[in-house]
């Protein structure tokens, strides 16, 4: 009897799966998906799955993983430095775990999705650490630090775009500070940029952009800041940041139409200096609401490669040419969701602009929950209230959408209540008539009506093959804005 307890005890145990940390879980795959990319022999021990189940999901230690990015490293070096020595020995391989590697699950569970692969270290060897990063699902080195004997750092060689190729070279003293770096930052193969110090600090940067062997522009720092710059288009350029510091924005946005005017004369294909001129020109634009100028410079920023890039400020004009200019609401939520992805990880904070341009995206999408799920984590106590208004009138509109009417009529009634620009108001109206309609609350829905008409007499249209609004509509006051409206219309041309 006591072995047939124990047996049912222990047959429970095995059915029962373990729970497994869902990140660790995803960093293992990648890690194990990295192998198979780079065709790393893998004779690290498989996983084991409790229960009958073979759904049953693994539990992943983080020992297991940090041992398993470890052994990841040293095939790696092993296959594609073979220049470089790893550790084979258990006192080796114990001193790099603890001494260099160090408790990378932790890294990961922290919001780091990177780790540093290390060579062995001999006495008289020199030393390589490679960087790598998460990139979708899968691993890629981007940085190799190359150390000498005496264990000194002397270069440095990155992929800064991260597209699998080494753009960047920065070399060091003795000391340890950068001396010089060169980069190819257009990516057409050849050095286009270089970088000098003294004393640790930049001094100068020199740009042939087009590599035609005729250095267009130079800049020089003081304390690691950009004093002056000389070269084409920079006079103009200088002349445009001195008028937008007055404020003087048409002046300003005519000299800077003017430095990016000489600058293509001397360098025609796209460079980051066109990007960043571009940007400046659509700033301005976008500022003073030139729209058709600022879709046009939009239009010419995203022809150029080089522009086409992860950066925030790319991002944040992306989403808004789908939103605003072209009003493709799908292209506008995935460009919205991937800048406030990159926004949280560059600032470690939400930003509340993006998160209401994404509900807005969403609510054009018809896509309610999404939209209200967007603004879940707004504190409207910590907006100004301008956004709060967009806050509570969003959050009421998608509400409506969903048939959640009392939930609308509070956030709505919040909206009105905060005041927003005067163009929106006519559609707040109409829609707090909606909720107080579709709540009960009859009086108030008629006053919020005849408010709304009263403004823009277009809304009767959406009212009249609204259900919620019959009773409105046999009313007296419906009854006669039905007829000015019909009215109106007649008259148009």
């Amino acid at each position: 009897m006591i072995f047939f307890r124990f047996l049912t005890f222990t047959f429970f145990l095995l059915t029962i799966p373990l729970e497994a940390s869902s990140l660790l879980e995803e960093y293992w795959e990648a890690i194990q998906k990295s192998k198979d990319k780079y065709e790393l022999d893998d004779f690290s021990p498989k996983r084991f799955r409790f229960g009958f189940d073979s759904n049953a999901p693994a539990t992943i230690y983080k020992d297991s993983l940090n041992h398993e990015v470890f052994w990841f490293c040293q095939k790696y070096i092993a296959k594609y430095h073979t220049n470089f020595p790893y550790p084979r020995l258990k006192e080796d391989i114990r001193s790099h775990l603890t001494d260099l590697y160090g408790d990378l699950s932790q890294n990961f569970l922290s919001g780091k999705p990177s780790f540093t692969c290390f060579s062995g270290w001999k006495n008289g060897s020199a030393l390589l650490k490679i960087h790598f990063f998460l990139n979708e699902n899968e691993f890629f080195p981007f940085r190799y630090d190359h150390y000498n004997q005496n264990g000194q750092l002397y270069l440095t060689e990155e992929d800064e775009t991260k597209n699998g190729k080494k753009d960047s070279f920065t070399y060091y003293t003795n000391s340890g500070c950068p001396k010089e770096i060169t980069k190819d930052k257009n990516d057409f193969g050849g050095i286009d940029e270089w970088w000098y110090f003294q004393n640790c600090k930049l001094i100068r940067i020199e740009y042939d952009a087009n590599e035609n062997g005729f250095k267009e522009r130079i800049c020089y720092y003081e304390n690691n800041k950009e004093n002056y710059c000389e070269g084409v288009g920079e006079k103009e350029e200088r002349e445009a940041i001195k008028f937008e510091s007055e404020e003087r924005w048409k002046d300003a946005l005519k000299f800077y139409r003017k430095s990016l005017l000489e600058y293509k004369k001397e360098v025609s294909n796209g460079t980051l200096r066109t990007c960043s001129l571009l940007k400046k020109i659509a700033n301005i634009e976008y500022n003073e609401k030139e729209f058709t100028s600022f879709t046009k410079t939009l239009d010419e920023f995203f022809s150029y490669r080089v522009c086409e890039s992860d950066s925030l400020d790319v991002l944040l004009y992306k989403s808004y040419y789908y939103l605003y200019v072209l009003n493709d609401f799908q292209s506008a939520k995935e460009s919205y969701k991937k800048t406030a992805e990159i926004y949280r990880k560059v600032h470690g904070e939400i930003s509340p602009e993006i998160s209401l341009n994404l509900a807005y995206a969403y609510l054009m999408a018809k896509e309610p929950k999404a939209c209200l799920a967007s603004m879940e984590k707004l504190n409207y106590k910590r907006l100004m209230p301008y956004a709060r208004f967009f806050l509570f009138y969003y959050r009421g509109s998608c509400e409506l959408s969903l048939g959640n009417f009392e939930d609308s009529y509070t956030n709505l009634k919040r909206a009105q209540l905060v005041g927003g620009e005067k163009m929106f108001l006519p559609i707040v109206y109409y829609k707090l008539a909606r909720a107080s309609y579709a709540t009960k609350r009859e009086n108030e829905g008629k006053l919020w009506a005849e408010q709304a008409l009263f403004i823009d007499l277009e809304l009767f249209q959406k009212i009249e093959t609204d259900p919620l609004f019959l009773p409105f509509l046999e009313t007296q006051s419906g009854k006669s804005y039905k007829s000015k409206y019909y009215l109106n219309k007649v008259r148009k041309p």
